[in-house]
């Protein structure tokens, strides 16, 4: 027979238990990286795979998130039920988040982006900068941090998109897989889209995949951006060797076109792969 004493004790052990999270319930880790090639401290999000911590011998594909938060959940989100499902592996999932006003265009925009503010003064894009804080900072130091293995994926959204769709001439070796979400090019969507035609045109095995996307019920200017890069793909993304695919998602509008398309974006990626090996 069990005491009185003992009874209470493992009562009170289950309520504990019961109350504890779940070990794939991880919450999000966030972390701060001084970077000597932007001149600024820089926060980021990292969301473990259900699984990490039990199987300390596995490696994770790692998915870079522009825009996050709230993309970076959206994107883990999405991924979850696919390594479930086994459509996908497990993904780690960094989130950076944007800089505030001018910052954001600063890191997503293009340096052949030049242009007069509204009040007057210059501006020229600095992603050429963004990119070699990603490739030679925050790579490493996930890499470090985290067990990670190719490939390794870049989510972008809007402005983001724009700076997915120049990495592809500008760093075209540093991810396997690009997305590019509701991609707003329309002030400069002619600049955007020649850039991209120009870096398919003069590569050769280029390998990758790029997933184009934009919200059924995004405004005229998102759905004209999204035709001119769908037609560039069309048509430069063969001879390159980049594989691609372009979706209208249905009922998406601009703020919710992520987390509706990350499903499809994943399934489409990872279902032209072969399994990793174990």
């Amino acid at each position: 027979m069990i005491g009185p004493v003992f009874a209470r004790a493992l009562l009170a052990a289950a309520v504990i238990l019961a109350a504890a999270p779940a070990a794939d319930a991880q919450a999000p880790l966030t972390a701060n990286l001084t970077s000597s090639v932007l001149g600024e401290g820089r926060a980021y999000t990292v969301h473990l795979p259900d699984g990490y911590a039990r199987d300390t011998q596995r490696r994770y594909p790692v998915v870079y998130v522009l825009d996050g938060p709230p993309l970076d959940a959206h994107t883990a989100q999405g991924a979850r039920p696919l390594a479930a499902a086994g459509q996908a592996p497990g993904l780690i999932v960094v989130g950076i988040p944007n800089m505030q006003r001018s910052g954001r265009a600063r890191d997503f925009l293009p340096p052949f982006l030049s242009f007069a503010r509204r009040d007057g003064s210059p501006f020229t894009g600095g992603a050429d900068r963004f990119l070699r804080f990603l490739r030679e900072e925050l790579v490493p130091r996930i890499e470090r941090d985290y067990r990670t293995m190719r490939p390794r994926l870049l989510v972008g959204h809007s402005l983001g998109a724009i700076f997915v769709s120049y990495s592809v001439g500008a760093a075209p070796s540093v991810f396997d897989a690009r997305f590019a979400h509701s991609p707003a090019i329309w002030r400069d969507e002619d600049a955007i889209a020649d850039d991209l035609a120009r870096s398919l045109a003069s590569a050769r095995g280029l390998g990758g995949f790029f997933y184009l996307s934009v919200g059924e019920k995004e405004g005229g200017g998102l759905g004209d951006g999204y035709a001119k890069l769908h037609t560039v793909l069309r048509t430069h993304a063969a001879a390159a060797g980049l594989r691609w695919r372009a979706d209208v998602t249905p009922g998406a509008v601009h703020e919710t076109n992520v987390a509706r398309s990350t499903p499809s974006a994943l399934r489409a990626y990872f279902a032209g792969l072969a399994p990793p090996k174990r």
